[in-house]
């Protein structure tokens, strides 16, 4: 009795692999399409016997694609999907009816010779589900149905294709069958005539079947077959009756990692009792998977951690950066940018556009700092404010525009400061002395907790104290400024020190380290004073072609991104060339590139001709910015220093010395009139 149950042909049941995917589609389709129904819905799995891993039938999101093509050295599964609308309908289930009803619709492929046509119709599945959308939960429960018919007993041990004789021939016909062809094929072997080739499943004739391997995929990695080829057997036996009490031969196809067929396996079975498949209401059916406990019932898998939309989005987000990482940029440095803390003087126009770019590379750390409110004119040209802001008249930009972003992605660090930016000639009454110094101690702090500021502001003066500040606390400072149809986009030079290599030398190249080059001011011999004043409404708004703000701040966040990629950061070096045009074009070509290209100090750019300029230019040793004798007084006096600075402009001159280069530029030389005579007839 122990010798026939060893001669029993076992085999390896299925195990569902499911992808999150195929979770998050499910919930789409049932929130968009399906709503309250519940009827059944077709799909489609695969399974590999490419260096198979236990014996696994996959589904993922193309599952429910009407024309599924399944991945590359796999094999496609025929599918149905019950998905209940409550737990309560999912458990009352009659389940042993389930599996009967999808049986029978397999045997009926069987009988009609439909499988003759489509040998994946044996691969059959179905799943039965429940999806709680509210705590992203799903109960789902597998079954691969079978006939439950006689017992196939094996005679001899299982043997590998390449202990056959003459295996070489054999591996020749398996490589002449196309691939698609592979999930079910017949090997005829006739060692008399010595012709071995592979066919189709649909050239089956039964009076050959001496000569027959009747072939499959098989994605099982044990000595036993996979749990379809008892489907495949029990169709064979259904369409040639005379086959029972024959020894049949199958082969099932396994590939190795290098895409080799010597360990697929051969067994030679038999079936000694005959059953009738075409009377279906007498066929008993099995077939349900087991749980993770090995028990008979369903499972569940919360995916919460990836379903839930604030983690979709962050997911989202990061899916096209991780992606440059496979090919195109593999060494670019992701958690720097995530870590990296963005403040943004400035939510207007150049304000959102940047903070959007930021968004957009993975940047999670924004703040900004504004005083105005959204206006009816904001909306069109700042992308985060809506005419619904502009009409309540209260919305302040800086809080909207934070908001605005964690509405964009819910996983964004963001904050948003009302105050206003003190500056240079810009007096400060009594009255505002004690806000002042409040907004002062706000923007020192927030200097102080981010790594990078963005000047983004529309004048001249309301930059020069994030300048100061920048300098002071070693941070990295972007700037981008408008005109009507240009703009400036450059980073300003560090007053970090760090040992290290300066930039190479080239031909016809001037080298500029990170720590010499210039800030916004430092080409300036004049301080900045107080632009709205005495000036008509056309100047005092920024008026510039709508794509220039745009351009400017894709440039500024580009630019930052490029630097924080550098090995050396803000200290990487700028190259200008210093020859004529043509030789200058020739030189530009050597700049040396970082991991995203070169690494200018500035980008100044026409819309007039559509032309960029990479100019670099060094520290001003009197800039009123970023010089020693500025950031010297304001470390040795803090606030004291910026409120002389407030009060007169004239302050900056006289302290950096700039006075005098004003002293001597401005001399005029008296003439009298009768040595500069006008006449008209001198005009003749």
């Amino acid at each position: 009795m122990s010798v026939e149950k060893e001669m029993i042909l076992q085999f390896a049941p299925w195990e569902s692999f499911v992808s999150p995917t195929f979770w998050h589609k499910l919930a789409e389709i049932k929130l968009d399409l399906d709503r309250l129904s519940d009827s059944k819905r077709s799909i489609t799995g695969h399974y590999t016997n490419r260096n198979a891993s236990a014996c696994l039938l996959e589904v993922d999101y193309t599952a429910y694609n009407r024309t599924a093509q399944p991945p590359k050295f796999s094999h496609s599964a025929i599918g149905t999907i019950y998905n209940k609308n409550t737990i309560e309908e999912f458990k009352a289930l009659d389940k042993l009816h389930l599996l009967a009803d999808e049986g029978k619709e397999l045997l009926a492929d069987m009988c009609s010779g439909g499988v003759l046509r489509d040998p994946s119709l044996l691969t059959r599945f179905f799943v039965i589900s429940f999806a709680d959308l509210k705590c992203h939960s799903y109960y789902y429960w597998f079954a691969f149905p079978c006939p439950l018919t006689p017992t196939l007993k094996l005679r001899g041990a299982v043997q590998k294709l390449r202990n056959l004789p003459n295996s070489d021939s054999y591996i020749e016909a398996l490589k002449s069958l196309p691939a698609e062809s592979q999930n079910f094929f017949i090997l005829y072997a006739n060692k008399e005539q010595e012709v071995v080739e592979a066919r189709n499943l649909s050239s089956l004739d039964e009076n050959d079947v001496e000569h027959y391997y009747f072939g499959f995929a098989d994605p099982s990695e044990y000595e036993h077959p996979a749990w379809l080829m008892r489907n495949y057997a029990a169709f064979l036996l259904q369409q040639c009756p005379s086959f029972v009490g024959k020894t049949l031969k199958f082969l099932g196809l396994r590939y190795n990692q290098q895409m080799q067929v010597d360990d697929s396996r051969i067994w030679q079975v038999i079936q000694t009792e005959a059953c009738d498949l075409s009377q279906a209401g007498e066929v008993k059916f099995v077939g349900w998977e087991l749980n993770k406990n090995g028990k008979m019932g369903p499972r569940m898998v919360c995916m919460r951690d990836s379903m839930d939309p604030a983690k979709l989005a962050e997911n989202s987000v990061n899916l096209n950066l991780k992606l440059m990482k496979w090919r195109l940029v593999p060494d670019l440095n992701l958690e720097v940018i995530s870590q990296t803390k963005c403040l943004l003087f400035g939510a207007g126009t150049l304000g959102c556009a940047v903070a959007r770019n930021l968004l957009s590379w993975g940047f999670k750390n924004i703040t900004l700092l504004d005083n105005g409110k959204v206006g009816f004119s904001n909306p069109v040209r700042q992308n985060l404010y809506t005419h619904a802001d502009a009409v309540a008249g209260n919305r302040m930009k800086a809080t909207t525009a934070a908001q605005r972003l964690r509405e964009i992605n819910p996983s964004a660090e963001t904050a948003g400061h009302v105050l206003e930016i003190p500056m240079p000639g810009h007096t400060i009454g009594e009255s505002l002395l004690a806000q002042t110094r409040e907004h002062l101690h706000v923007i020192e702090q927030q200097v102080q907790d981010h790594d990078v500021i963005f000047l983004l502001t529309d004048s001249r003066e309301s930059r020069w104290l994030p300048t100061l500040l920048g300098a002071a606390n070693q941070k990295i400072v972007i700037n981008a400024a408008l005109g009507f149809d240009s703009y400036l986009v450059m980073r300003h030079g560090t007053t970090r020190e760090e040992a290290g290599d300066v930039g190479q030398e080239i031909e016809g190249l001037k080298c500029i380290n990170g720590d010499q080059l210039g800030c916004y001011f430092c080409n300036d011999v004049t301080a900045p004073g107080n632009s709205l004043k005495d000036r008509t409404l056309d100047q005092q708004c920024t008026v510039t072609r709508p794509g220039v703000s745009n351009i400017a701040a894709s440039y500024a966040v580009e630019l930052l991104v490029a630097l924080l990629q550098h090995p050396r950061r803000e200290l990487a070096p700028a190259y200008y060339a210093q020859s004529g045009r043509g030789k200058s074009e020739e030189a530009a070509g050597k700049v040396p590139e970082g991991l995203l290209g070169i690494l200018p100090h500035s980008i100044r750019g026409m819309l007039c001709n559509f032309e960029n300029i990479l100019p670099a230019t060094q520290k001003f040793a009197q800039c009123i910015a970023c010089s020693a004798a500025v950031l010297n007084a304001y470390k040795k006096e803090g606030h004291a220093f910026l409120l002389k600075t407030f009060e007169t402009a004239k302050y900056l001159e006289d302290l950096t010395g700039i006075s005098e280069f004003k002293r001597l530029n401005s001399e005029i030389i008296d003439f009298d009139d009768d040595e500069f005579d006008m006449s008209e007839e001198d005009e003749d």
